[in-house]
């Protein structure tokens, strides 16, 4: 999802779309029968054995099933890229896989001198699930719009599976920051006593919403509306904060809602 009025045509034509991977398939070579080519019968033999071997090559058992690749423990992570950009320098990407099965992917458009482009904003963000799919060994993105596939090279370095002829590398943070971006964040809020609670549509995720921003305005939109359930689909710019525990071992994401945008009584994700 884009934040603020970014033309869409601009980033139409800079944020990369990553398109659906299809894994190669093995083929196997037709050979001609050996009744029509008598001189073919002394061959006949080494032929087959090829046969077997090209299919054992396709599947390691007979029911034609690759081989279950287990999941990289150290997978989750936050990753950071530099790919290429039609009309400006580049696009600088960062992905949080996060290790409740959740991502964030954000996309800015650079300069060339590693500024932000002339449109503002000039990022755009993904948000959805992700899982990992042992059959073909990669981490699946589910969010708006198509899957997204990485290829895992090693602990630190991902590839996203792209149509273009550029290899699109991630490599991981070694000291990565919490996602803070303002952005426009679409679910559900629930009004308490004394707690607002918003659920965004694409994770799942449910959070806290801060006494801050326009928390009050909120409150007021809910008592003038009067939600069935007390549930309302709600559209809101935003950006998270970290909130350390009593003992700061821990901390929780809360939310700030910045800006109330849609507000339906009765509606849900």
């Amino acid at each position: 999802m884009a934040a603020g009025t970014t033309p869409a045509s601009r980033l139409a034509c800079n944020v990369i779309h990553f398109l659906p991977y299809a894994p190669s398939r093995c083929q196997i070579g037709r050979f001609v029968h050996p009744k029509r080519f008598p001189s073919m019968q002394t061959r006949l033999g080494s032929a087959l054995a090829t046969i077997a071997f090209a299919a054992a090559g396709c599947s390691s058992n007979s029911g034609g099933e690759t081989a279950a690749t287990p999941m990289p423990p150290t997978l989750p992570g936050v990753y950071e890229g530099r790919f290429p950009c039609s009309n400006c320098d580049a696009i600088e990407a960062t992905l949080w896989l996060r290790a409740d099965g959740r991502f964030f992917l954000r996309q800015t458009l650079t300069d060339e001198d590693g500024a932000a482009g002339p449109s503002t904003p000039s990022s755009a963000y993904a948000l959805g699930r992700w899982r990992w799919e042992e059959q073909a060994g990669e981490t699946v993105l589910s969010g708006a719009g198509p899957e997204r596939r990485l290829a895992v090279l090693d602990a630190d370095h991902l590839r996203l599976l792209v149509a273009s002829p550029v290899e699109h590398l991630l490599t991981r943070d070694s000291a990565p920051t919490p996602f803070t971006d303002r952005l426009v964040l679409a679910g559900e809020s629930s009004v308490g006593e004394k707690s607002i609670v918003f659920k965004e549509c694409l994770t799942g995720l449910r959070f806290a919403v801060a006494d801050a921003g326009a928390y009050r305005e909120l409150r007021h939109q809910h008592r003038q509306l009067k939600p069935r359930d007390n549930l309302a689909f709600t559209q809101v710019e935003g950006h998270l904060v970290y909130v350390p525990s009593a003992d700061r071992a821990t901390t929780s994401e809360v939310l700030v809602v910045d800006r109330i945008i849609t507000l339906k009584p009765d509606t849900a994700c």
